[in-house]
């Protein structure tokens, strides 16, 4: 079947099982839009950590992460407000 040559139907019957063919793709490639869609982005959460030391290290690493940003904060501050 190419696109410059159109389809010959010879009965109704012929154009309603195309049509729900046709829908039937539709559904198909919507669902696998959406799955693909969903998987970019909305990332898999990681799972809680479940040992005390697990626990640890993730508030070790949350604290790093908020003493970083405030130095940046408190060095930008200083370079660019106090001059």
């Amino acid at each position: 079947m190419t696109e410059e040559e159109p389809l010959k139907y010879q009965s109704l019957l012929a154009i309603r099982a195309r049509k729900a063919q046709l829908n039937k793709d539709i559904q198909r490639s919507e669902q696998e839009i959406k799955a693909t869609w969903n998987s970019i982005f909305h990332p898999k959460k990681a799972p809680a950590p479940k040992t005390p030391t697990q626990r640890l290290v993730a508030l070790a690493s949350s604290s790093m992460g908020l003493i970083d940003g405030a130095l940046l904060g408190w060095k930008l501050y200083k370079k660019f407000i106090q001059k």
